[in-house]
């Protein structure tokens, strides 16, 4: 009988320690920059799991905001899925992820799932820095995101995220879609010509100012 009270008392206390909190809600979300998105869908499947999935376009450096609201402390793993439309000027062949929260967390199972070849590489996150810390998913091509509606001109990408010790959360993503080197070179030397532009354009109304 003691030996059976033992193990109902030790069970009770080992669910306690793998038990892991419901992601409830997402109550709020926000995006700045070049960075629009549509409202996220939260989704938990057969077994539990819970992601978010966030769909929109992106123009240039950017970032996307979550409120996330959870029924316990503990530790809940949530899966962020992006699908982007690269409404930028230029294919992208990396693309840098900053994510930030309010709370310690860690990244984990980073992945691009189109277009092909891509590789992700994690810097877990240090801090905090102003009570935010932050880590970095650097995604690198593969084959480019080529300009929407062209073929490839989606990425699709994700990573999961784990964190405790609130039941209310923050997480941002600032993400920096990054040119092919050729096309680099063109928007460097399109800008250094429109600058020269603007110089001599400015030069000119001053001599008629003097004259």
């Amino acid at each position: 009988m003691h030996k059976k009270i033992l193990l109902i008392v030790s069970a009770s206390f080992l669910g306690l320690f793998i038990s892991h909190a419901t992601v409830t809600s997402i109550p709020s979300w926000g995006y700045s920059g070049g960075f629009y998105c549509y409202n996220p869908a939260l989704t938990t499947d057969g077994t539990g799991a819970q992601s978010v999935g966030v769909s929109g376009w992106q123009s240039g450096f950017g970032a996307m905001n979550l409120a996330i609201q959870t029924d316990t402390p503990t530790d809940p793993t949530l899966t962020i899925n992006n699908s982007i439309d690269n409404e930028s000027s230029f294919a992208w062949t990396a693309y840098i992820v900053n994510v930030a929260m309010n709370q310690a967390f860690t990244i984990n199972s980073a992945s691009v799932g189109a277009p092909a070849g891509w590789t992700a590489t994690i810097t877990q996150p240090s801090g905090p820095v102003s009570g935010v810390y932050t880590g970095t998913i650097d995604y690198m091509g593969g084959t480019p995101v080529g300009i929407f509606p062209g073929n490839n001109s989606t990425l699709d990408f994700g990573y999961q995220v784990q964190f405790s010790g609130a039941t209310q959360y923050s997480l941002t993503e600032s993400a920096n879609p990054v040119p092919e080197p050729g096309a680099l070179s063109f928007l460097l030397v399109g800008g250094l010509l429109l600058g020269a532009g603007a110089v001599a354009k400015r030069r000119q109304t001053q001599l008629r100012v003097r004259a």
